[in-house]
């Protein structure tokens, strides 16, 4: 078990106590002894539970909870307040302000335990229901939905810092003809293959999104055009060499991508992107197929 746990508590006793107790049940556990550092312990550390003191000076925990509830990144994380009051409102504030459950001071071993592990059973759930939304059931990329929302981020952070973007949109050659030869099962074997190759191919922050059918988008933050050319010509080759077995035998298939780069002080749309991008695939389509198109500025 390598949960982690985030404690915060204004009293180094109520702290050991808690560390004590958790570690005995072999969680990691992160701590810390005021409210203002939260939000940047819980982004860095991405725990699975936080245990928040609602008593504590400058901020108290009922102001950190409603920080993490409104944080996009943090607000599914499961917070249990902790409490010497069990006044029924103190709890019913907890509760309506996005806090899963409270546990009582002093503390009892077997029930905070309990109310860990309840919260994250919560918490795999959430997890496995957001997974579901955000991926593409066949192929386990990121889905159309998914790809817009985290491409417009990647937008936003690359003109922060001044740096290019690059978009890369990709479509299996024939694959109709794959279909109508070998079965839908084999083209879905093929489509779940190459998705393995995508990913394989590119760096950790790139994304990898299944577009729709049997074409796929790439987002290449900080990537400047020539590099995004290199890296798609690599993918190509790699792919028109590659050995698709569907069982009985091995296919071969070819692949077009086209590619629009933005510059950090250009503005475009993901929309805009997007269409340029498509814009150079339908180019490469129409100059053979098993090419790679970069649009220019």
């Amino acid at each position: 078990m390598n949960e982690k746990i985030l404690v915060i508590d204004d009293t180094k006793l109520n702290i050991s106590i808690l560390t004590d107790i958790l570690e005995n049940e072999s969680f990691t556990v992160f701590s810390a002894d005021n409210g203002l550092s939260v939000l940047e312990m819980a982004h860095r550390i991405q725990p699975d539970v936080i245990l928040l003191d609602i008593i504590m000076p400058v901020i108290d925990g009922f102001e950190v909870c409603k920080l993490l509830k409104s944080d996009h990144e943090l607000k599914d994380i499961p917070v249990i307040m902790v409490t010497a009051r069990t006044e029924g409102n103190d709890i019913k504030n907890a509760l309506e302000i996005g806090a899963f459950d409270y546990i009582k001071k002093p503390f009892d071993e077997i029930e905070v335990i309990a109310r860990i592990h309840s919260a994250l059973r919560l918490k795999k759930l959430q997890d496995k229901l957001k997974d579901l939304a955000m991926k593409d059931a066949l192929t386990g990329l990121y889905n159309y939905a998914l790809l817009l929302e985290l491409f417009e981020k990647e937008i936003a952070k690359q003109e922060r810092i001044n740096r290019d973007i690059s978009f890369v949109m990709l479509d299996i050659d024939y694959f109709k003809k794959i279909n109508d030869t070998y079965g839908h099962t084999s083209g879905n074997i093929i489509l779940k293959e190459l998705s393995n190759i995508l990913v394989n191919s590119v760096r950790k922050g790139d994304i990898v999104a299944r577009y729709g059918g049997e074409e796929f988008g790439i987002v290449l933050p900080g990537t400047i055009a020539q590099d995004a050319f290199q890296l798609c010509e690599r993918i190509r080759k790699k792919i028109e060499n590659f050995n698709f077995n569907i069982g009985s035998e091995n296919v071969r298939i070819t692949v077009s991508m086209g590619i629009f780069s933005k510059g950090g002080s250009n503005n475009f749309t993901v929309s805009e992107i997007m269409h340029k991008a498509d814009s150079s695939l339908y180019k490469a389509k129409n100059s053979g197929r098993n090419r790679v198109e970069m649009q220019l500025l």
